[in-house]
């Protein structure tokens, strides 16, 4: 990830710096960083038939972004929230390495934009320098590795238990050793999984994904270890290779590694300890070299209590535990998860939607999400399907979230209006430490660990005024 963490803090920088909204796209259109407005407001993907026609061109003044004749196809046409832009071709000896734009979306900045256009040139081709010496020294590194890794829903997100999460696969990034993730369903281990897969040094290598509750109990053994010819009736000709051939120099992940049966696992941890396999009904061993992720969403104590399920197993997968929590404890990131499901969702459904109205994003942060991302993300699709506006709004989502939310509400008629004095005295005292101006509102935000957006609304429904 240095790459991708590289060229996002620069462009931070220099939004900071300039006061403009930047992105950056490889050059089939896809996002390798921007600021967090322009993804709200565009997505992460660009219009390629028209940014193709820029190549050449050095830098291109849009003045009337969605209105161009070249932009028709675009599904930004006539509705572009952008108000002016600038756009570089980064190209350096006829190698194209993508594009990179300047955009306001305000008409302050559309006019600052306009009235220095010569300043803002300057500098983005002083950026463009910049980002083009990192493309080129990284040692071969590919800009869409970093994207694929970029693409999770674990990317997008600001809680301090995802935050330790990405510090702890950064610190296992040279390791090999086996990584046991638990959580509740529908909370992503299995996209998590697949992270951990290409930021590790078997990246190169298969990731081989076998879910434990879908395999009948009398052909485990044969899938994960592989059969030979005339091993048991039916049996297919030349054999067949089980998972853990299939995952040779890469990566086994074994989800519902708590439906393994009994029988299995001892077999499972002899080949774990030395990494030699054999077929059903061979003789000849195999050595392989498989790095092990496992998951499952049910307690490992109660397991090996009832003894359904081997300690010496449960000790040699989880070297490295990793808990993820459920999407209730991460509310924080919300919105951030909500723009990143719009982006993915947005080809499926046809309807190209990036942004939502704030009482949208209230009852979605005001439901309890038993069902995790796996939910929000159908939630999405939901609501993206039955809009017809140009924003999600309330009336587009689906009623039994409506009913269960007011539920919720209706069914803490005592606790709730204690938590929530609590919650207003805790931001007044922070709004009294730190000032009620913009930068005191920004450090009690970052105190709570809650976007500034977030504090503004919280304010307004507990009636606190500074």
């Amino acid at each position: 990830m240095l790459l991708l963490n590289s060229i996002s803090k620069v462009i931070q920088a220099f939004s900071k710096l300039l006061h403009v909204d930047i992105a950056c796209f490889n050059p089939e259109g896809k996002l390798i960083a921007a600021t967090e407005e322009y993804v709200r407001q565009k997505g992460k993907k660009v219009y390629v038939p028209f940014f193709n026609t820029l190549y050449g061109h050095h830098i291109t003044f849009l003045h009337q972004p969605g209105k161009m004749k070249t932009c028709d196809g675009c599904h930004f046409i006539n509705n572009c929230p952008s108000k002016v832009e600038l756009v570089q071709d980064m190209i350096i000896n006829g190698k194209k390495y993508g594009y990179l734009t300047f955009v306001s979306f305000s008409q302050e900045n559309e006019k600052k934009l306009i009235e220095n256009k010569d300043f803002y040139i300057e500098w983005l081709s002083r950026l463009k320098e910049i980002i083009i010496s990192i493309l080129r020294d990284t040692d071969g590194f590919k800009v869409k590795d970093y994207l694929e890794l970029a693409n999770t829903n674990y990317i997008f997100g600001k809680s301090k238990s995802h935050t330790q999460i990405h510090n702890l696969i950064k610190s296992i990034r040279n390791s090999t050793s086996s990584v046991l993730i638990t959580g509740e369903t529908g909370t992503g281990k299995s996209l998590l999984a697949q992270y951990i897969h290409k930021g590790s040094l078997v990246s190169k290598g298969p990731f081989v994904e076998l879910n434990c509750a879908a395999i009948p109990e009398s052909l485990f053994e044969s899938e994960l270890f592989g059969y030979e010819d005339g091993a048991f009736t039916n049996a297919r000709r030349q054999g067949k290779p089980g998972y853990f051939e299939l995952a040779d120099n890469g990566t086994l992940f074994l989800d519902e590694i708590a439906d393994l049966p009994m029988s299995l696992q001892p077999k499972l941890l002899k080949v774990l300890q030395d990494g030699i396999i054999r077929r059903v009904g061979g003789t000849t061993a195999k050595k392989v070299k498989v790095r092990l992720i496992a998951a499952t969403n049910q307690s490992f104590d109660e397991l090996i209590a009832g003894k359904l399920f081997r300690a010496d197993l449960f000790y040699r997968l989880n070297v490295i535990p990793i808990m993820v929590p459920p999407l209730r404890e991460r509310m924080e990131d919300i919105e951030l998860l909500v723009v990143n499901f719009l982006e993915k969702l947005q080809d499926r459904t046809g309807k190209y939607i990036n942004s939502f109205t704030d009482e949208y994003i209230d009852l979605v942060a005001s439901y309890h999400w038993p069902g995790n991302l796996r939910e929000l993300e159908n939630v999405i699709e939901y609501s993206l399907n039955i809009e017809t506006g140009q924003k999600l709004t309330k009336d587009s989502l689906p009623h039994n979230l409506l009913n269960k939310q007011h539920l919720l509400q209706d069914s803490k008629p005592l606790l709730e209006p204690s938590l929530a004095e609590a919650e207003r005295e805790v931001i007044i005292q922070k709004l009294n430490h730190y000032g009620s101006s913009y930068n005191g509102k920004q450090k009690t935000a970052k105190d709570l660990g809650i976007s500034i957006r977030t504090l503004y609304r919280k304010m307004e429904k507990l009636q606190i005024h500074s």
